[in-house]
């Protein structure tokens, strides 16, 4: 090893460690938020802020940011909420959240730094969110039917049409008002002038 060889090599290393250390503080920090006001909102059953704080993340942050928090906070919600733990219909919630992400992702491609409140950008992205709502519900009763033997595909369905449409409204309103407003403030966070 030359004299000052490590030098040199943490200088180049330092961007992408320093990117890196971001993501992780970014995670960290969502995934936190999202937990809390999980368990805040808990008594409002189907109103949640994580699907439109995973929406956000991908959004300002890029899918690999989006995804993580997706899966380390469905996963923690599905076994520390209040109702109990969700067992083997985990990886569809999972699964089903990381839709958030995806649409989150291809939003800020679409409209990159456009989202604004109260115009029609907002409201298509309550309208995304709707979408994605609908499918996650879909996607975990379908699972949730082909995971209790007892129970029979249409009576599954049926059972989860209240539980689905309070899950989109509010993702709907959720996605029109505070996703574009989150939007906009995190790029001040970011740079401290909130």
């Amino acid at each position: 090893m030359r004299v000052g060889e490590g030098f040199y090599t943490g200088w180049l290393d330092y961007p992408s460690s320093m990117r890196r250390s971001k993501e992780l503080a970014v995670i960290a920090v969502f995934s936190s938020l999202i937990v809390g006001s999980d368990f805040a909102l808990y008594p409002f059953y189907n109103v949640k802020l994580l699907d439109t704080l995973v929406f956000v993340a991908a959004y300002a942050f890029g899918m690999r940011v989006g995804a993580s928090i997706a899966v380390i906070s469905e996963t923690a919600w599905s076994f520390a909420s209040p109702i109990g733990m969700a067992g083997a219909i985990t990886p569809f919630l999972v699964a089903g959240e990381l839709l958030f992400a995806v649409a989150g992702w291809w939003a800020s491609k679409v409209w990159g730094d456009r989202a604004k409140l109260l115009t029609p950008n907002s409201i298509f992205i309550g309208a995304l969110m709707l979408v994605c709502a609908f499918l996650w519900d879909l996607e975990t009763n379908m699972a949730t039917a082909l995971l209790v033997p007892s129970s029979l595909f249409l009576e599954v369905m049926v059972a989860g049409i209240p539980f689905a449409a309070v899950h989109e409204a509010a993702d709907f309103f959720l996605g029109m008002a505070v996703a574009p407003a989150a939007i906009l403030a995190i790029p001040k966070l970011m740079r401290g002038k909130a």
